[in-house]
């Protein structure tokens, strides 16, 4: 795989991280939004997340946190049983390229995701099931790119 310059470097700097834990994904209808921020913030913990757009709110965040705020919203959809890869490194905003790598990666490997950005780091929650075919794509893929100098 081609990759834009510097890349490579800055991938054979990446650590990957999981914190064992399982993920819930929540879609919550708008009218929530208020509600659903505010469970979130009371119980926020890492990994979580909170995705405004002009149909919904989505919600990310540990099963058990969930499972203890579930009764308190308005929720439409669920889905469980996902797991969090972090690709542990501080990334710059300019980066070209980073993210769109190794998510080819994890999809050449037959694996579906949802991938998460923060200011310098970026995630991505695989089904548990496919937990460890994703795992094992990206480090051979990191791995690759060490040796590649």
């Amino acid at each position: 795989m081609e990759l834009p310059v510097g890349l490579r470097h800055v991938l054979s700097e990446t650590r990957l991280h999981t914190d064992d834990r399982e993920y819930v994904i929540v879609s919550l209808p708008l009218d929530q939004l208020h509600e659903g921020m505010a469970a979130l913030a009371q119980r926020a913990e890492p990994f979580s997340a909170a995705v405004v757009d002009k149909d919904e709110l989505t919600l990310v965040m540990p099963g058990d946190v969930w499972r203890a705020a579930r009764d308190e919203l308005d929720w439409e959809e669920e889905a469980a049983g996902y797991r969090l890869i972090t690709f542990d490194v501080s990334l710059g905003l300019g980066l070209v390229g980073y993210v769109a790598t190794l998510s080819h990666v994890v999809a050449a490997a037959g694996v579906s995701q949802l991938v998460f950005s923060a200011y310098q780091r970026d995630h991505l929650l695989v089904p548990s099931e496919d937990f460890e075919r994703a795992w094992a794509a990206l480090s051979d893929f990191i791995d690759a790119c060490r040796k590649q100098g």
